[in-house]
């Protein structure tokens, strides 16, 4: 077996390990070309940082990682670790970990980052041992959203720009690797990003992904809620995409934002934690 990265490896052999290690996960999915190369955008996916591992040149095993600064750290995400049925068991993850966690020191990486599934409680004790702790707990959401009785005195318009300190001032929460502002940034052109006004004053928004139907962010300013301004912005979204929507990783402590999921008729159909590892502190 050879371990290495993953750089320079095509696109059509990641895909196809990719779907035969998640066919038989706990949520079984299977990506177009198109839907990976997706993923890896909002990954923000290197694959100098990634790595596989390789029996007789055939790729078995994966971690794809993406990279950002994120309040003055180098952040490593892991966008998807698998390995093909057949070759479980065989420790290819630690593998794996052990391989790339050097080069990463090397690069000043300080932190790992990653989602795990609650339910994979085999993931967890290894992640755990390898020295990975749980940050937060995060509900998904998905459904056919019941929204009426909009609020007729908000202007609905597109947002030309954000404008993050005022937008993060009417947070929560902070949204998880997918959802956070330099994925959306990256993703401005692509996505639909709506602003809802009073007397010209920004007072709510909503960023939503429509290649996944999926809500990327959503605040309301916390002067202005109580005033189905969140319902309003939903609403104008169905109006155009359908009424079918998801938004993946809330943070399960904010009970504002997951009563609001709870009440348009989103489901909690998946929980995970986020878990990080401290490069700088676990690893010389």
């Amino acid at each position: 077996m050879e371990i290495k990265t993953l750089e320079g490896i095509d696109l059509k052999e990641i895909l196809k390990i990719f779907n035969d290690s998640f066919s038989d996960y706990f949520v079984p999915f299977k990506l177009t070309e198109e839907q990976l190369t997706s993923k890896m955008l909002v990954d923000k996916t290197d694959l100098s940082l990634s790595i596989g591992v390789f029996e007789n040149g055939k790729l078995i095993a994966f971690i794809l990682h993406g990279f950002d600064t994120i309040n003055n750290q180098n952040v490593i995400y892991n966008g998807g670790t698998g390995v093909i049925p057949e070759k479980r068991g065989l420790g290819l993850t630690k593998q794996m970990y052990l391989f790339i966690l050097p080069l990463l020191a090397k690069k000043g990486i300080n932190k790992l980052m990653l989602e795990v599934i609650s339910e994979n409680i085999q993931a967890i004790k290894s992640y755990d041992k390898f020295g990975f702790k749980v940050k937060r707990e995060l509900l998904c959401y998905k459904g056919e959203v019941e929204v009426s009785n909009p609020n007729n005195n908000i202007e609905i318009k597109e947002l030309q720009n954000y404008n993050w300190e005022l937008m993060e001032s009417f947070w929560d929460i902070y949204p998880t690797w997918q959802n956070s502002k330099s994925v959306v940034n990256e993703l401005k052109y692509n996505n639909t990003s709506l602003g809802a006004y009073i007397e010209n004053q920004l007072v709510g928004y909503v960023i939503y992904n429509p290649t996944n139907k999926r809500i990327q962010q959503i605040a309301v300013s916390k002067y202005f809620r109580k005033k189905r301004i969140a319902s309003t912005l939903i609403l104008e979204l169905t109006e155009k995409y359908g009424n079918t929507l998801s938004i993946i990783n809330v943070d399960k402590r904010s009970n504002v934002v997951n009563d609001f999921f709870n009440k348009i008729g989103l489901e909690n159909n998946l929980e995970q934690l986020e878990m990080e590892f401290e490069l700088n502190k676990n690893y010389n």
